[in-house]
């Protein structure tokens, strides 16, 4: 698929929104209200989400959370992509790595270092597990977790979607060369 036919577009400014709820409710959260609840706090900057069309339909969007549920990646001011999706259709194409590559310079506008994801463990998410590895993203060194919690030795859980690594990617290759001091380019979508 041709970079060119793709259009990266921020929730905030699009004149769509309706079709970035139905994408949410179709893909994401299964209702409307779920939907809503997913950008509720992107007026006030605490998240973004940018999504990616072909030909003016919505094939993918991603979610970054400015100040991360987790702790450890909060007390380090480290982004959290909080959702990547693609629709089926549209995957192998280059979508996801176009969102990733959008919202990881989004961080990078804002100042961040790095940037967080995760990842579930068992074979569904194995194309993602590569995606991110490829990309850089590594463990953040506390093993699989049920959430935020780290599994321990001879814990037995259920393999499902809540289980995880976490991981960071370093995205100081993408700030600025010369920066004024103190400041960063203005990130165009806030």
């Amino acid at each position: 698929m041709a970079r060119s036919a793709l259009a990266i577009t921020d929730f905030r400014t699009d004149p769509q929104r309706g079709a970035v709820l139905d994408f949410l409710e179709a893909w994401v959260s299964g209702d409307r209200a779920g939907a809503e609840q997913h950008v509720a706090d992107h007026t006030n900057g605490q998240g973004t989400t940018l999504t990616a069309r072909i030909s003016g339909r919505i094939a993918g969007l991603i979610t970054v959370r400015w100040t991360s549920n987790n702790p450890a990646f909060a007390d380090r001011k480290i982004p959290l992509i909080h959702q990547l999706m693609v629709e089926p259709h549209f995957r192998r194409k280059g979508i996801g790595t176009a969102l990733l590559d959008a919202a990881e310079l989004s961080a990078a506008r804002r100042g961040r270092r790095a940037i967080g994801i995760t990842v579930g463990l068992f074979d569904e998410y194995g194309p993602a597990q590569r995606l991110y590895a490829q990309r850089g993203y590594l463990p953040d060194g506390r093993g699989a977790c049920r959430g935020r919690e780290p599994l321990r030795e001879g814990q037995v859980v259920l393999i499902d979607h809540s289980l995880i690594i976490w991981l960071t990617k370093d995205i100081t290759q993408l700030l600025p060369a010369t920066p004024r001091p103190g400041m960063l380019p203005a990130d165009p979508h806030g």
